[in-house]
């Protein structure tokens, strides 16, 4: 159950490759593990003061697994932009409300080329390059650079994860028509590619919406004992909402 608290954990097509500023937005995603319903997920997205961005994701269980897993997952990522690249400024994860606790803190240094990380038990730095993006933010990035670059087939982005350095890569699949509490909704199917053998046998799958400026519409993710965990989009706020056919739209 871990997992799907951690999804997404995982987004407007211009012409020329010249990306536009993403809109603020609150997102709810209805959560299913194995085809039974078992939670939300809420994203934000927050333009603050002096250039400042927060990105932030909470979600908890609901239902009978609430009755299992009473653990709510906070993600906030802040964070300014440059030349559309994010340049993450601060991570914090929270866990809270289970049988144990979690409380993980990542201030980016970047004068210094460190990351300082505090989980509470032993603090550490590690060195990274000028382009390193956190687990959380780097969902914001992929959606800039789909703007960007439509056509290009694999995105490469060098993640802090804890104490070491992940390489998360992307690849473009096909176009596919979703069906959303929304009505159906037209997204690009993209799948990350794992660089450790340890997570060869994990799945994770996403389909993003051009015409929403790429924000996830639907996230998949396979376990190694072959769980399937779903986070599907059923309500948008503070976003232009896509275009959907008469017979498509949701039934009052």
């Amino acid at each position: 159950m871990r997992y799907w608290l951690g999804l997404l954990g995982f987004i407007m097509l211009m012409p020329l490759g010249v990306a536009q500023p993403l809109e603020d937005y609150s997102a709810t995603y209805q959560i299913e593990v194995n085809g039974i319903g078992a939670g939300e997920l809420t994203q934000q997205l927050e333009t603050l003061t002096d250039g400042l961005h927060r990105f932030r994701s909470v979600s908890k269980a609901k239902g009978i697994f609430a009755m299992f897993k009473r653990d709510t997952v906070k993600e906030t990522s802040l964070w300014t932009l440059a030349e559309q690249h994010v340049k993450p400024h601060q991570y914090l994860y929270q866990r809270i409300g289970g049988k144990k606790d979690k409380y993980l803190r990542m201030d980016f240094d970047w004068p210094n080329a460190q990351i300082h990380i505090d989980d509470k038990v032993y603090p550490w730095e590690l060195t990274v390059a000028q382009d390193t993006l956190e687990k959380h933010v780097y969902q914001v990035q992929l959606r800039l650079d789909l703007q960007k670059q439509p056509d290009q087939a694999v995105f490469h982005y060098a993640i802090a994860d804890g104490g070491h350095i992940k390489h998360y890569q992307i690849e473009k699949l096909e176009q596919e028509v979703i069906s959303t509490p929304l009505g159906k909704i037209q997204t690009v199917k993209l799948k990350r590619q794992r660089d450790r053998d340890s997570d060869k046998d994990r799945e994770t799958t996403l389909w993003c919406a051009p015409e929403l400026n790429y924000l996830p519409i639907k996230v998949e993710h396979i376990e190694k004992d072959g769980t399937k965990f779903i986070a599907l989009l059923r309500k948008l706020e503070g976003m232009s909402a896509p275009a959907l056919s008469q017979k498509d739209q949701p039934q009052p």
